[in-house]
């Protein structure tokens, strides 16, 4: 997910959300990956606290308050890895309609970074146990596992995806949608404020710290990260250019 993905993503949500013939928010990925997760050769050099600030409440907080902000149903329609972000956008969905050939991971972790949302609506949605060990682990499930542990509706094979997505949608529009749309209300209710500002505020103490700097730099040379294995303010970017340059 680059920053102009993000953009676009909560461009259409808005659009979606607005549209008197839009029933249904389809989610899905190009090529053969629904999401790789942060595009980190974009995002993983921030020169300052400020630039990392501006990416998170500007972009990330946006798109993710648009999702949320959605009354209408969302369904995320998987074929391929769906890693870092992209897992939680899968999650955050309110169906989610996977193939066989999927595999799921809270990775963020993996580059120094962090699925942050993951931890605030994760609870609500899927085995806790299992979502702290993904999330700690960032290792990757199955379509299979993930339907097992909650996070996948349907795994189907390939050629079932659309059918299966077809089929669903043909039952949604036999519901009212101010039934749906009441029903999402009350979901949302789950949503804690602080939970969301402290999932922010973590995201944005991961992206400026010098764990995230090696991570995504060893991710981009296909190397194993050197963590700094410290966490005090001293492994964290300065707060303007010109503290960092100097």
């Amino acid at each position: 997910l680059s920053k102009g993905m993000f953009r676009d993503l909560r461009r259409a949500l808005v659009l979606a959300t607005k549209s008197r013939n839009a029933q249904v928010v389809e989610i899905t990925g190009a090529g053969k990956a629904f999401s790789a997760g942060l595009d980190v050769r974009e995002v993983g050099g921030f020169k300052s606290r400020s630039k990392a600030r501006e990416f998170v409440y500007g972009l990330v907080k946006p798109f993710w308050d648009q999702l949320f902000k959605c009354e209408k149903p969302v369904i995320s329609l998987v074929d391929g890895p769906a890693y870092g972000a992209g897992a939680e956008i899968a999650l955050a969905s309110d169906i989610v309609i996977a193939s066989t050939e999927s595999t799921f991971a809270f990775s963020g972790g993996r580059v120094g970074a962090l699925c942050c949302i993951s931890g605030v609506i994760g609870p609500f949605l899927m085995n806790g146990r299992k979502l702290v060990e993904m999330n700690l682990t960032g290792t990757p499930l199955s379509a299979t596992e993930a339907m097992n542990y909650g996070l996948v509706n349907h795994s189907v094979p390939r050629e079932e995806l659309t059918p299966t997505l077809e089929k669903i949608i043909r039952e949604i529009m036999h519901v009212s949608p101010i039934s749906n749309s009441s029903f999402k209300r009350i979901r949302k209710t789950d949503l804690s404020k602080t939970k969301l500002e402290t999932a922010y505020k973590e995201l944005l103490r991961t992206i400026t710290s010098m764990d995230f700097r090696e991570g995504s730099s060893a991710f981009v040379a296909k190397r194993a990260p050197e963590y700094y294995r410290q966490h005090d303010s001293s492994s964290e970017y300065p707060e303007s250019e010109t503290q960092y340059h100097s």
